[in-house]
């Protein structure tokens, strides 16, 4: 199932990217939620009220992000974006450290800037974006599918050998 659907999360980044961005809007909703109702079930004299205030400004936030999801969508972009600008900036900035002294250090240098032309590209393309973040996603939904089915069969094998020494001890013992 986690392959099918990392093929339908590679071949739908927009829908993707509006799913995380509903997803996250609820979360922060919740999350504003739960801290008013923890203020008014807390004791008198252990509610905080700077702990309400936070909690309604988050749950003003989470009704914002609902309300606009497309500032939601181009706001996980850009701070994606800036993440693996900063990503390509480390890679940049140690592979150009080691470069002398490893061939590695030019491949960090490449993915650096790899890395930091895609992040520019993603901070001002929504499109760009939110191809990048489903990339990803896709390929982490994928690689853990693969490691399940992998998992699945190795532990298929694992048992019937536990099951073959069991069968041989017994054995052993009858005789």
């Amino acid at each position: 199932m986690l392959i099918i659907l990392s093929i339908y999360i590679f071949n739908n980044p927009e829908t993707v990217l509006t799913g995380l961005s509903l997803w996250i809007g609820i979360l922060v909703l919740s999350a504003g939620l739960l801290g008013i109702i923890a203020w008014v079930a807390a004791d008198t004299e252990a509610r905080e009220n700077m702990s309400l205030l936070w909690s309604a400004l988050t749950a003003v936030l989470g009704v914002v992000m609902l309300l606009h999801l497309t500032s939601t969508m181009k706001t996980l972009t850009v701070l994606f974006g800036i993440w693996m600008l900063v990503t390509g900036l480390f890679f940049l900035n140690r592979g150009w450290a080691v470069k002398d002294r490893s061939s590695l250090g030019w491949i960090m240098v490449v993915a650096g800037v790899l890395s930091a032309i895609a992040a520019v590209m993603m901070i001002f393309d929504m499109g760009t974006g939110a191809v990048g973040i489903s990339t990803l996603l896709g390929i982490s939904v994928l690689l853990t599918g693969i490691a399940l089915i992998v998992l699945s069969i190795v532990k298929k094998v694992v048992v019937g050998h536990v099951k073959d020494k069991v069968t041989a001890l017994k054995q052993n013992l009858s005789n």
